[in-house]
């Protein structure tokens, strides 16, 4: 039996992941082109399987593998919309980025700024692409970290970006919303009433709730040339989808899949027009006309985290960021 060496992995927790200081522009950046290597085939990315300890919540783990980066890993990631009771952070969980030749993790690194970074970030690319031209209006119903993270990524995209209508069953979570946007951001932001005067009027509409029940949002209220880009999939009445004159997704075998396993859909999916890859990749078309009406169910892919991660992982390095954990000395007898 031959011995080996030492292995060992940099932790990272969340300031340290902060105080690598990677701009919004940059996460957009990466995560434009991680959905390119999408496109064109090049990334391993299985359906997520989660677990789910409570009706509400679920723990999901997220491997992918992109050959063109050299980046593979995992994230472990728990959504419970709970627990504010009991002052603790709904989303939380870790990133293990592994070395691609030998499987030797490198870093574990907290999840919870990337998670919110590169959803965020994949908004801006499907609006990149998906958008009406010169879109002045966003819509944010949810105010929480995705419905402000996705406002400071679509404005990196919509240079006539005016006014961010929001509106949150929480007026403590609106009003944290406004001083957190606060000089982040060079449009308006308005607060509404209901998720009716959000939606009806905006060029893009994001909705940003946790796990509803049920139908809450309406086709009607969605106008022409309106994308529509649901960060959680429950609370839309089926028919948007269905008379959208373009359904868009970021992977079928996970949307598909999770129609089946997750549920929470109201009725059947339509076949899609393209997964977002291919589009940005060149080999189906985004929008084509001002009026089209545009719906894009991103569901979440770990091949942004890992993209990220490994952007996070080289930053800290640089900077002599992170703390060295050892995970074996030596072989056992």
């Amino acid at each position: 039996m031959s011995d080996f060496e030492r292995v060992d992995f940099i932790f990272l927790s969340q300031e340290e992941v902060l105080q690598v200081g990677m701009s919004m522009r940059q996460v957009i950046d990466t995560v434009e082109k991680v959905f390119y290597e999408h496109g064109v085939k090049r990334v391993e990315n299985p359906p997520k399987p989660g677990i789910h300890p409570l009706h509400s919540a679920f723990l999901h783990a997220m491997p992918a593998y992109l050959s063109e980066l050299q980046a593979a890993g995992m994230k472990w990631v728990s959504s419970y919309p709970t627990n504010y009771q009991h002052h603790l952070p709904a989303v939380m969980g870790v990133i293990m980025l592994n070395d691609v030749a030998t499987g030797k993790p490198l870093a574990m690194m907290d999840c919870r700024w990337i998670t919110a970074a590169r959803t965020g970030a994949v908004s801006a690319v499907a609006a990149k692409y998906l958008a009406k031209p010169h879109a002045e209006v966003v819509g944010i119903v949810g105010a929480g970290v995705q419905g402000r993270f996705n406002l400071l990524a679509l404005q990196e995209v919509l240079p006539d970006l005016r006014l961010a209508k929001y509106y949150d069953i929480s007026a403590d979570t609106l009003r944290l919303a406004q001083q957190k946007l606060a000089g982040k951001v060079e449009c308006e932001v308005k607060t509404c009433s209901s998720p009716q005067e959000v939606i009806e009027g905006s060029d893009v509409i994001v909705t940003a709730t946790g796990k509803l029940e049920q139908v809450i949002y309406f086709d009607r209220w969605v106008g022409a040339g309106a994308l529509v880009l649901p960060v959680h999939h429950r609370g839309w009445e089926n028919q948007v989808i269905h008379r959208a004159d373009k359904f868009i997704t970021d992977d079928w075998a996970q949307l598909s899949n999770a129609a089946k396993v997750v549920g929470g859909f109201d009725g059947p999916l339509p076949e899609p027009n393209a997964e977002l890859g291919e589009i940005v990749a060149g080999q189906k078309p985004g929008r084509e006309r001002p009026d089209e009406r545009i719906v894009d169910f991103n569901y979440g892919l770990a091949m942004e985290d890992i993209a990220i991660a490994q952007r996070v992982y080289h930053k800290a390095q640089a900077l002599n960021l992170g703390t060295r954990l050892v995970l074996m000395e030596r072989d056992f007898d």
